[in-house]
C-alpha cells in the first residue's frame, strides 16, 4: 500500500505544532509520510562595497567613506550565501521536530522555501506530488482576517489538494 505523503507548512511556532496529536491519530506512520515545510522571507541581496573614491589626484591610493565598507570590500555579502543562510536557519529550526515525528514512527523529510508564504506552499504541494495539506489554524475572521491573511483559505482555493486543518487552543 502506497503512503499518503502529507505536507505540513510550519512557521516554527507552538501552534503549530498542535497539529501533531491530529497526525497521530488521523494519520498513522504506517500509512502516511511526512513533509514539513517551512517558508521563510525572501533575504535582501547581497551587501557589498560602494565604489572607492580616489584619496588625491596625484597618487593612485583609494578609500571607503567609512569603516564598514572598507570590510565590505574585504568580506562582501553576496546573495547568494543570504540565501543558504536563510535556509538553513530554517531548516536547522526544525530539526527537533524531525527527530520528534520519526521517533513517533514517521518517514519526515524538512523542505525550506524562500518568499510568500501561502504562494510556496501552493507551489511545492502541486509540484511535488503531495496528497494532503495538514496545518493547524487560527480561524481568524473579519479585521484579523483581513490583517493577518488566512494562509488555510488561500491553500483551500488555489491548490485543489484535500487540506486537513484543526483549530487547537494557543498554547
Amino acid at each position: 500500500m502506497k503512503k499518503l505523503r502529507i505536507l505540513v507548512p510550519h512557521d516554527g511556532s507552538a501552534f503549530c505544532r498542535q497539529i501533531y496529536p491530529y497526525l497521530l491519530k488521523f494519520f498513522p506512520p504506517e500509512q502516511a509520510e511526512l513533509v514539513l515545510l517551512r517558508v521563510g522571507e525572501r533575504p535582501v541581496a547581497g551587501t557589498v562595497a560602494g565604489v572607492p573614491r580616489p584619496v588625491s589626484l596625484d597618487v593612485m591610493v583609494t578609500t571607503y567613506a567609512s569603516t564598514q565598507e572598507a570590510t565590505l570590500a574585504r568580506h562582501p555579502i553576496y546573495a547568494s550565501q543570504e540565501w543558504e543562510s536563510s535556509e538553513s536557519l530554517l531548516r536547522s529550526a526544525l530539526m527537533s521536530d524531525l527527530r520528534q515525528l520519526k521517533e513517533a514512527g514517521y518517514t519526515v523529510t524538512v523542505e525550506v522555501r524562500l518568499g510568500e508564504c501561502a504562494d510556496e506552499i501552493v507551489r511545492y504541494a502541486l509540484h511535488d506530488s503531495v496528497d494532503a495539506i495538514a496545518m493547524a489554524t487560527h480561524c481568524r475572521t473579519g479585521l484579523q482576517k483581513l490583517v493577518h491573511g488566512s494562509i488555510a483559505q488561500a491553500l483551500s482555493a488555489h491548490s485543489g489538494i484535500p487540506l486537513f486543518t484543526v483549530h487547537p487552543t494557543d498554547a
